[in-house]
């Protein structure tokens, strides 16, 4: 059979152009990138379709290439994290080609499908929704701002959570949050001291209780995730807690303003066996020398007192989830890792070249087992010389811990569980099934009609027949319990009971349903 040259040439040509369309490309684009560029995210450009991603092809060949973009600054290398957000040279390879092809579309169809984005929320859709409650003046001064403003929960019980998420609203202002629940009610009492709505704090929270004694709940940085606590995790707000939100506004030459909000995803009771916990380790006792290019931290993570110690070990095993390595300007480096008694490192995570504007919560893909008698490291490096552009201060001074951008600290909040054989196994994202998910008792939960009015039909079914009544109770946005009522008239099949909403404003609510073997959560909304 004779083959004509000119076909070949065509078909091989075409096999050239296909293989540097945006068919492949939109893959990486939309999955690597499109989180932050989108609407109302932290990116500056919008990443959501063709004309979109080629009218900045250009510079986006220059900043993946250069590994500006997308931002990740842990070495991959070293550990393996949950969210991973770096390219390979392949991807990188590919969009230079797609570039230098002219950036061209090819078929439209064959493009990859848009991950699922929550509107409001980069995870889902909350259960509530504390928002501040007015916007908040950030004064044009050029100076740093540290705010706390209280959300009261009134919480009668204590409520699990699945994930917290901060959804800061001027997000070139917000540097930075932490946010904590408040048992004692200090910070409701700071709040009522201040003429200003919230209060400033740059030493933390400004409790009477050290830091190393919150109730941290979560954090967030500019392009960091929350992280979603899946299976039988969970963590805990306790009962009649305020949660304390602390956000850093940078310096601004002119008036700004802000009105963040905090997405809270409750968690059945009955579904959280095992309860975060966290470790807030903090070294005040150092100094770094002016001039210095090159000056080291290096401190063992005390388990008593949340210090670091010169020589510490972990009295029980441990499961090490996530972790926040936290400098300022002067920041060169991180590494945290753990030694175990018989001299094996467990690695959490190396950041070779620090970025002050590029820092968050990191966490492991799956749980790390340290033994006892293990210790947990933590390596840091510091340019204190001329050279550093980043440098607050010319010439350069001797430099403190300190809470302002201009001062410097070495800081670790570490999240972990007491060690259960097996743990190792245990997947930390949401894309693999958990097998510790205990078996619903209450199923096929219906509410109609949506929206309610004067009542609510609720329609569920029981797999247990030892369950002999279910309690009912409704929480409004803030928490509060606004309706209660026992079911004890239940039926293996299906089982129909009207609720009386007269009672209730309009507005969203929370319909938890609770036998003597688990919680379930619903929402609705009454017009």
């Amino acid at each position: 059979m004779k083959i004509n040259k000119y076909y070949f040439v065509l078909f091989f040509v075409s096999l050239i152009t296909y293989s540097q369309t945006f068919e492949e490309v939109s893959e990486i684009v939309y999955n690597k990138c499109t989180s932050c560029h989108r609407p109302g995210e932290s990116g500056p450009i919008n990443f959501t379709n063709y004309e979109e991603v080629a009218g900045f092809a250009n510079m986006i060949e220059e900043v993946t290439s250069s590994d500006y973009m997308p931002p990740w600054p842990p070495d991959p290398n070293y550990s393996n994290l949950l969210d991973e957000r770096f390219l390979t040279d392949d991807e990188k390879q590919l969009i230079s080609d797609w570039v230098q092809n002219g950036a061209p579309q090819g078929n439209p169809l064959e493009e990859a499908p848009m991950p699922t984005f929550t509107e409001g929320s980069s995870i889902g859709e909350p259960d509530i929704v504390y928002e501040m409650e007015e916007a908040y003046l950030i004064e044009g001064n050029n100076y740093d701002d540290y705010r706390v403003f209280v959300f009261p929960t009134n919480f009668e019980d204590d409520m699990y959570i699945s994930s917290i998420e901060f959804r800061p609203d001027n997000r070139e202002m917000v540097h930075h949050a932490i946010i904590m629940a408040d048992v004692s009610g200090e910070g409701a009492a700071l709040d009522s001291q201040d003429d200003t709505y919230g209060y400033e704090s740059y030493g933390g929270f400004g409790l009477s209780v050290p830091p190393t004694q919150y109730v941290f709940l979560g954090g967030y940085a500019p392009g960091m995730n929350p992280i979603v606590w899946s299976g039988n995790l969970g963590m805990k707000i306790p009962a009649g807690s305020d949660i304390l939100c602390q956000i850093h506004y940078a310096p601004s030459s002119i008036d700004e303003w802000d009105q963040s909000s905090i997405n809270v995803f409750l968690k059945n009771a009955e579904d959280v066996e095992r309860e975060v916990q966290m470790k807030m380790w903090v070294e005040f006792d150092w100094a770094i020398p002016a001039g210095d290019p090159n000056y080291v931290v290096e401190r063992c993570l005390d388990f008593d007192n949340g210090i670091f110690q010169e020589d510490c070990s972990l009295p029980e095993d441990w499961s090490v989830l996530g972790f926040l390595p936290h400098s300022h300007l002067l920041g060169k480096s991180w590494e945290v890792f753990a030694e175990t008694p018989n001299g094996e490192v467990v690695p959490f995570i190396k950041i070779p070249n620090w970025d002050f504007n590029w820092q968050g919560f990191y966490y492991s893909d799956y749980m790390l087992h340290v033994p006892a008698g293990s210790q947990i490291k933590g390596i840091a490096t510091y340019d204190n010389s001329e050279d550093n552009p980043l440098n607050p201060n010319n010439p350069p001074q001797t430099m403190n811990w300190g809470e302002l951008t201009t001062d410097e600290m070495f800081f670790c909040p570490i999240y972990y569980l007491p060690y259960e054989e097996g743990d190792e196994n245990i997947y930390l994202g949401s894309n693999e099934s958990s097998s510790n998910i205990k078996e619903s008792v209450i199923e096929n939960i219906e509410l109609y009609p949506s929206p309610a009015s004067e009542y609510i039909d609720l329609s569920f079914t029981l797999n247990n027949l030892s369950v002999t009544e279910v309690l009912i109770k409704i929480y409004d946005v803030a928490g509060r319990v606004v309706h209660k009522e026992i079911i004890n008239q239940l039926k293996n099949n299906n089982n129909n009971y009207r609720i009386d909403l007269i009672s209730l404003k309009n507005g969203q609510y929370i319909l938890e349903m609770t036998s003597n073997e688990q919680k379930m959560i619903q929402k609705f909304t009454k017009q």
